[in-house]
C-alpha cells in the first residue's frame, strides 16, 4: 500500500510544539482525505473526503499502518528507548518529518559548495566556515590541510557534515 501526502504546506512560523501543516492524503494514487496539525502540541488530525470509496481507503490505510513496526527513539544515557506504536497518525507525522529533512538536506548541500560544516550527525546545530570560492576551486592539499586544522576543534561526536569532501578525495 502506498500512502503519500500531496500539496503539503508546512507553516514553520506557526509551529510551536509540533509541526504545523496541512496536506492531502493519497492512498494508492487516489485522493482519500486530508491531514493537518495546528502546531501547538496536539495530535495530527486526518479525515476522509467523505465519500464511500475514500472512507474505505482510509480504513485500509489505518489497518495497514497498524501492521508496520513501532518507532524506537533512543533516549540516550543508557535509558530505555521510547517505543511509539505505528498508526496512520504517526505515519503521517513521519512523512511530514521526512519531507522537512529532505528540504533541509537540500539547503545544506547547496551551502556545502563553498562552506565546510561539522557537528553532530542529525543534530540541530553545526559549525561552519564559509570560503570565498567553491571548495572545488582549491587544490586538494590545501583543502586537506584546512580540514585537518578544523578537526582539532571537534567536540565529542562531531563529524564533517559535507557530503562533497570525500568525492574530492579528502581524508576525513
Amino acid at each position: 500500500m502506498k500512502i503519500e501526502l500531496r500539496k503539503l504546506k508546512i507553516a514553520e512560523h506557526m509551529s510551536e510544539e509540533t509541526t504545523a501543516f496541512s496536506a492531502e492524503i493519497y492512498v494508492d494514487g487516489k485522493a482519500t482525505g486530508y491531514a493537518k496539525n495546528d502546531g501547538r502540541g496536539g495530535c495530527t488530525g486526518y479525515h476522509s473526503n467523505g465519500d464511500e470509496k475514500s472512507r474505505e481507503l482510509m480504513k485500509s490505510a489505518e489497518a495497514y499502518c497498524l501492521t508496520l513496526p513501532a518507532q524506537r527513539i533512543d533516549m540516550g544515557s543508557g535509558r530505555k528507548p521510547l517505543v511509539i506504536e505505528m498508526n496512520l497518525e504517526n505515519f503521517i507525522d513521519e512523512l511530514v518529518e521526512a519531507s522537512q529533512s529532505e528540504k533541509e538536506q537540500k539547503k545544506l548541500e547547496k551551502k556545502m559548495i563553498n562552506t565546510i560544516m561539522w557537528g553532530q550527525p542529525k543534530g540541530r546545530s553545526y559549525a561552519q566556515v564559509k570560503l570565498p570560492q567553491p571548495i572545488t576551486s582549491y587544490p586538494l592539499p590545501a583543502i586537506q590541510k584546512t580540514i585537518d586544522s578544523y578537526k582539532k576543534e571537534f567536540k565529542e561526536g562531531d563529524v564533517f557534515l559535507n557530503t562533497n569532501l570525500e568525492v574530492l578525495g579528502v581524508k576525513l
